[in-house]
């Protein structure tokens, strides 16, 4: 069966540019502990998506390459709340969603891993689009948080409006146990003085540190559909082997992307149980873990909601391809977020931030429109 039209190509992915940049809201206002436990929950949810696609399917055959482009996704996620926390969840969705678009685009373009490289009408074109979006994200970083959250980051003070607080540190703790041991992380910093990882940097390093962070979940994020994809190129090239003289008999046999999306999503879900035994057996878990059912459900909500734009965005890659596909998917996400950020959680404030994010919005649809074309 062939893929979808290009069509719906355009709407799967403006599906996944909606769910995307909100995903992350449900669990706003809730205290998601050190993330491992927002994480595992999280991946709950995205493992209850997977299994009406794969009844949808009609049950194809497991891929377990392609658990591994889910593990890469998980091993980026960890990263997720303790880089919310440092720059916020605007800025943070931005400055990886740039880099996840430019890691995706250098697959396809280049034919990174052993992928097909996606043919480019006009190349001068292309890397012009890719300039422009790199210059993006270098504005995306400009954006300073406001004098009044870097405050109440420092003094452990929630944001108002309920930021995603950490509590434990995943590799280390300062303070008394027992006097976090069943305290909000509030109460925990106020009784015993103890600090986070996070908490004990300055604003300065605690910016550099949430922007390499989400740096590294970019790259990592880039590269999460390309052992599926390599798994489908693969048949691609025995469809053409056979039908050299035939290309849309081979383009009739290529597989469908959706069945993939178990397999991959699967590989979320294993990751994060692996990374969650390993934290365990490691750093003995949260403290406060038992005090975190509140967490379980916004965290299923909030996984779902991501599934659902995964989903969106292998239909995407199957019928646009990730030249068209990365660059819509990963730039869109920062305004919606920009959004949310500016008008339900107040996180961007001043004319300065509010000019940078209107060139580095200016920029990111330029990048856009250059790639798309370039096809």
């Amino acid at each position: 069966e062939k893929m979808a039209s290009e069509t719906l190509g355009y709407i799967c992915a403006a599906v996944a540019v909606l769910f995307f940049g909100t995903n992350f809201i449900p669990v706003k206002k809730f205290d998601a502990g050190d993330g491992m436990f927002f994480q595992l929950w999280m991946c709950v949810g995205i493992l209850i998506i997977s299994f009406p696609v794969q009844i949808y399917r009609g049950w194809p055959e497991f891929q377990p390459f392609a658990m591994w482009g889910g593990f890469l996704w998980c091993t980026g996620n960890i990263m997720s709340v303790v880089t919310i926390q440092s720059v916020g969840m605007s800025i943070g969705l931005l400055v990886w969603g740039a880099t996840n678009m430019i890691m995706g685009w250098a697959s396809g373009k280049f034919g990174l891993f052993g992928l097909i490289a996606d043919p480019i009408k006009d190349a001068q074109l292309n890397y012009i689009g890719v300039g422009i979006a790199l210059l993006a994200l270098g504005l995306y970083i400009l954006i300073e948080p406001t004098k009044e959250e870097e405050e109440q980051a420092d003094s452990g003070i929630p944001d108002p409006v309920g930021t995603i607080s950490l509590g434990k540190p995943l590799l280390e703790s300062v303070g008394d146990e027992d006097d976090i041991e069943g305290a909000s992380l509030g109460a925990a910093k106020a009784s015993s003085g103890g600090k986070t990882f996070i908490d004990k940097l300055g604003p300065g390093q605690k910016r550099v540190a949430g922007i390499v962070m989400a740096l590294v979940m970019g790259a990592l994020f880039g590269c999460n559909f390309d052992p599926a994809q390599y798994l489908m190129d693969e048949i691609k090239r025995d469809n053409d082997e056979k039908y050299p003289d035939d290309d849309d008999m081979a383009r009739s046999l290529d597989p469908n992307p959706l069945d993939y999306v178990f397999s991959h999503l699967v590989g979320i879900f294993a990751g994060s149980v692996v990374y969650y035994l390993l934290y365990l057996i490691y750093c003995g878990g949260y403290s406060n873990s038992y005090k975190l059912p509140a967490l379980r459900f916004p965290a299923v909500i909030s996984g779902m909601m991501w599934a659902v734009a995964q989903v969106c965005w292998f239909v995407a890659n199957g019928a646009l391809g990730f030249a068209t596909s990365f660059p819509i998917i990963t730039s869109g996400p920062g305004l919606v977020a920009a959004i949310c950020g500016i008008v339900l959680f107040n996180e961007i404030k001043g004319a300065r931030n509010f000019f940078v994010l209107g060139l580095a919005f200016t920029a990111t649809i330029s990048a856009n429109v250059c790639i798309v074309m370039s096809r």
